[in-house]
């Protein structure tokens, strides 16, 4: 099997309460080529057992004891084989298209170090 283009890292520190949509926002993105690497710093409320339950190919879990969101953003990103890494936190979700949007500006601007795109807070 071929590397992905993105590698997605979550880190995850009981979000139970929403990691389900973060992840299904991230499993409904229209850009496919990617991992998703879930890093479960210690948590105790279950939302590792959630990811368990979700049947996915590209879905990895990872536990390790609380070391804090920086660690297991770390660890993630020493893991990722894809070419590109992108960050999303436990309780955040993605729009569908937000990787193929990201990918659209790797392709336009290649030499670039890192992308970004904007945000919308829903309270």
């Amino acid at each position: 099997m071929n590397n992905p283009q993105i590698s997605v890292i979550v880190p995850v520190y009981n979000a139970e309460k929403w990691l389900r949509r973060c992840v299904d926002s991230i499993l409904a993105q229209t850009f496919t080529d990617f991992e998703l690497l879930l890093i479960d710093d210690g948590s105790t409320d279950g939302g590792a057992d959630v990811v368990e339950r979700m049947a996915s190919s590209v879905v990895r879990l990872v536990r390790q004891e609380n070391r804090g969101v920086s660690a297991a953003r770390n660890r993630g990103i020493a893991m990722a084989s894809g070419r590109y890494v992108a960050l999303l936190d436990g309780d955040d979700r993605w729009q569908p298209q937000y990787l193929e949007q990201v990918w659209r500006l790797i392709a336009r601007y290649p030499d670039c170090g890192a992308y970004g795109t904007g945000f919308m807070v829903d309270t």
